[in-house]
């Protein structure tokens, strides 16, 4: 049985498919994670039946109607490998949102399962979803769901394995006239009768508590942290933080211990050899294998260190604050205000940094982007720069800063000179190639 996981992005869809299979894929705060399916066996503790089932973990979607590269592979593998069941991820902070998408996917007649995921969130907000009000609204089972936790994992693939063998075809209650749509006024006239049909679910099940005009402490934090003047010396004082921590005060205390080891190691072998070893081997065995270990491991703390506090950053939401930040930035020079994400991937490993480029519309600023994103600081550039920082500097902090933003100084001046290139070179094609300079110059 092919079970498909798909939903919007950030709704929770690779963090339920690493639950489900017991898979580590990388989880993100920002659109653009999942670029291909993944497929995955569902684990024997959620298979009670020992049924064959598999997995595939489709990138995010708002829509059947693609615009970016990943949305078409959703797209295509719903419609051409028929899955026999949809897994629809639903957030429940947001089901507003979420609901465009589930619509869409109950008009293919393949049996859909809708996960009202974060619904721990949904509860910490003080907001109630009444979930059989939305199942009968819906016509398709509502499962509770928090993917983080593995609850309500077994009871939903349960669901999924009884709806997957009763081979039973599953349409929405909103079909007819948006089915046959073909000309766009009939799209228009389709879209408007789905998002009243949205707002009148939205409106019979969910509750909220909280006012939407209300600031929470987190709200008022953003408008310190990604203020517009503000957020830019904020973001330089933290990776200036970041890189002290991890250069000049917890990285040495760990490397100065481990230094310790191996020179313990290396005096222990050295008396062990004695005088009469002949010195080569002696060379090799100290110097070459013992010295050559510990001088990378007097700088793996340090790296260790600088990924930790990177993490934190990633997975506290101020990664996405940032890229808040600098959009406007970005925007004056030809990029994207969605090529932040990529470099600020680029920072942990350019590789998933380029290929998170796939999820730019435009393909010039796409292509403008991978060519830029590896000029940032990357996991294996900062070992590196920690070096010659340790031996040229004396583990000065500002160091390791200064070419993090060297980086960035680089794609500005960079994503110029291309901007000017692609500008020169719009220019001549319209020059060349427009049908008034070809008839008058025949």
């Amino acid at each position: 049985m092919k079970i498909a996981l798909a939903g919007n992005p950030n709704s929770g869809k690779t963090t339920m498919f690493n639950a489900i299979t017991g898979k580590i894929e990388h989880v993100g705060n920002w659109p653009g994670v999942t670029v291909e399916k993944k497929e995955g066996d569902v684990k024997q503790s959620l298979n009670p039946r020992n049924e064959d089932l598999v997995v595939v973990d489709l990138p995010g979607a708002y829509s059947m109607s693609p615009y970016t590269s990943e949305e078409s592979v959703t797209r295509d593998f719903i419609q051409n490998e028929k899955p026999d069941v949809i897994i629809n991820i639903v957030d429940s902070t947001n089901i507003s949102r979420s609901l465009y998408f589930t619509t869409q996917l109950l008009e293919l007649g393949i049996p859909v399962v809708i996960a009202l995921n974060k619904s721990d969130l949904t509860d910490k907000k003080g907001n109630t979803i009444d979930v059989p009000a939305l199942s009968d609204a819906l016509k398709c089972p509502v499962i509770v769901t928090v993917s983080t936790e593995s609850a309500g994992l077994l009871e939903l693939i349960d669901v999924v394995i009884t709806l997957g063998k009763s081979n039973k075809k599953q349409m929405a209650p909103i079909l007819g006239d948006i089915k046959n749509a073909s000309t766009k006024e009939d799209f228009e006239k389709a879209d408007k009768k789905r998002y009243a049909f949205i707002n009148n679910v939205v409106t019979d099940v969910e509750r909220r508590k909280v006012s939407s005009e209300k600031q929470t402490v987190q709200d008022k934090a953003d408008r310190i942290i990604a203020h517009q003047w503000l957020g830019i010396p904020i973001f330089v004082a933290i990776i200036w933080l970041v890189f002290s921590i991890s250069q000049t005060w917890v990285g040495p205390l760990f490397a100065d211990i481990f230094v310790g080891w191996i020179d313990s190691v290396y005096e222990v072998v050295a008396s062990l050899l004695g005088e009469d070893v002949n010195p080569v081997i002696a060379a090799l065995l100290l110097d070459g294998i013992i010295g050559g270990v510990g001088a990378v491991i007097g700088f793996l703390p340090l790296i260790m260190v600088l990924f930790f506090c990177l993490a934190l950053l990633e997975d506290s939401g101020y990664m996405a604050r940032v890229a808040i930040v600098l959009d406007r930035f970005f925007k004056k020079v030809g990029l994207s205000g969605r090529s932040i994400i990529p470099m600020i991937i680029g920072t942990g490993c350019g590789i998933p940094g380029v290929m998170a480029t796939r999820t730019i519309k435009n393909e010039r600023q796409r292509r403008t982007t991978a060519m830029l994103t590896p000029f940032m600081p990357c996991g294996a550039k900062l070992p590196i720069i920690a070096l010659f920082a340790g031996v040229f500097f004396n583990d000065n902090s500002w160091v390791g800063t200064s070419m993090y933003f060297l980086g960035i100084i680089v794609i500005i001046i960079s994503a110029l000179i291309i901007r000017s290139i692609d500008y020169t070179y719009d220019y001549l094609y319209r020059l060349l190639y427009t049908p008034r300079y070809c008839n008058k110059n025949h």
